[in-house]
């Protein structure tokens, strides 16, 4: 092969400069600021949506027992999350009659949960009144999804989509990852959250937590498509995916989009360039700018609701919850370091069927792929596959640090430990790869030709 194409070949296999350091925060910035303005709009054009076809639609659900009841067996081995499914579909409804869309948007009406959603229903659906809250806690992004569809096609309907949200994001997720390092390497990623939690029975069982799923995988895709690209494009698409996984969710699970965001964006830069500082220094960039675009989300719709509502006011029901989530006492929390992360772990061995024989597939698959990668490369892959494994640590120290919330909630808090699992697992496959350039995946990720490799491009 000519000289020529060597040149080019090793010229996109470097990262792309993009734009100084001055400018790329510039630019990150001024994007952030714009997309709260869109989300809060989002929650305007949702909070449009006329209640009474939705109040039917779930008056049908009350009457038919779709509707409810909470913590019901998910016949997976764990149980529905269909106490946060009421708050989901109950959120935006109950608003004073007079409210435009803004108003509702701005302190986001809720009714009651469950049990008193129900009666909250039947109430609306005659023309009555409903418990009134407010919940601008949370984004509720969801109600862009969740209202409109509510509308058109009920409940069920709304379990349809999410399904079909969880399934589309999981194949974009897995395509992204595979395009830039292999496809072994993204099954290796996925296929322990497939195969040892209950997240097939979400759009069934736990829509919400399906509609959180979906943005996990997303927020994947969005870090693997940027990590082929430069700092601007993978800084970009990690704000953007930690955002995009806020405005939606009510605090499920943070951590697994956090630590898959590392994880990714860290093998992908060793696959592409074998330098395992870059890929280091890559990961805990991602590391950091994934937790400050998500928590500066949340803190966005605080600010936009203290606007309207009183930062005083807003303030002071945000640090109550948040203490409560962090430190809060209940009879059953073990207050002791490390034991939110052993209910976890044993919440998943006992609970989940498939764990121990997923457990025992991933240690014997990750000693072959370490024996390949040694013997490819030498005994420095080791090293290599144990710091792409890091990102799995964000795992217990998210429990740690939200010890009340990661005990309550291990019946879906638990998906941290096989993501975990998943993230160890991929860094062990990524070490056995041959150097991957920006020609290959522009080329879709075809194998290293045999004449680039003798024009020097390893």
């Amino acid at each position: 092969m000519s000289g020529g194409v060597s040149v080019r070949a090793r010229r996109s296999a470097d990262p792309r400069p993009g734009p100084g350091y001055a400018r790329l925060g510039a630019y990150l910035v001024g994007g952030f600021a714009a997309l709260q303005v869109v989300f809060f709009l989002l929650l305007v054009v949702g909070q449009a949506v006329p209640d009474r076809p939705i109040v039917a639609h779930l008056a049908q659900s009350v009457e038919a027992g779709t509707y409810g009841p909470a913590s019901v067996p998910d016949r997976q081995g764990g149980i529905s999350d269909t106490f946060t499914e009421c708050v989901v579909v109950g959120t935006g409804l109950g608003a004073l009659d007079g409210e435009n869309a803004f108003e509702r948007a701005v302190y986001m009406p809720r009714i009651s949960h469950c049990d008193g959603g129900a009666d909250d229903i039947r109430a609306l659906a005659v023309g009555g009144e409903s418990a009134h809250g407010s919940y601008y806690k949370y984004w509720a992004g969801y109600t862009i999804i969740t209202r409109p569809v509510l509308a058109l096609a009920g409940l069920e309907g709304l379990r349809i989509v999410s399904g079909a949200m969880l399934l589309g994001s999981l194949a974009l997720a897995f395509s992204q990852v595979a395009r830039r390092t292999s496809t072994y390497a993204a099954v290796a990623l996925t296929a322990p959250i497939l195969l040892a939690t209950n997240i097939t029975s979400t759009p069934s069982t736990s829509f919400s937590q399906a509609i959180s799923l979906s943005f996990i995988f997303l927020s994947t895709a969005l870090v693997a498509w940027g990590a082929g690209g430069g700092r601007l494009r993978l800084a970009g698409s990690t704000m953007l995916g930690a955002a995009l996984f806020c405005f939606v969710d009510l605090l499920t699970t943070p951590a697994i989009p956090w630590a898959l965001a590392s994880a990714v964006a860290a093998s992908i830069t060793y696959s592409r360039n074998r330098s395992l500082g870059r890929a280091a220094a890559v990961g805990v960039g991602v590391a950091v700018l994934w937790p400050i675009s998500f928590a500066l989300t949340w803190v966005s719709r605080w600010i936009i609701a203290s606007l309207f509502l009183g930062w005083n006011e807003v303030m002071s029901f945000v640090r109550s919850n948040v203490a409560y989530r962090a430190t809060g006492d209940e009879p059953f929390i073990d207050s002791s370091l490390g034991a939110p992360t052993k209910i976890n772990v044993l919440y998943w061995w006992d609970k989940v069927p498939t764990a121990p024989w997923v457990l025992v597939a991933v240690a014997l698959l990750a000693v072959a792929l370490l024996a390949v990668a040694v013997r490819r490369g030498g005994a420095g892959r080791l090293g290599a596959a144990l710091v792409l494994a890091l990102p799995a640590l964000v795992v217990p120290v998210w429990y740690e640090a939200l010890s009340n919330h990661s005990q309550i909630h291990s019946f879906f808090t638990y998906r941290g430990v096989p993501t975990a699992l998943g993230i160890a697992l991929f860094a062990c496959a990524v070490t056995t790869l041959r150097r991957r350039s920006a020609l290959e995946t522009g080329r879709h990720e075809a194998s290293v030709p045999v004449e680039l490799e003798k024009a020097g491009v390893s």
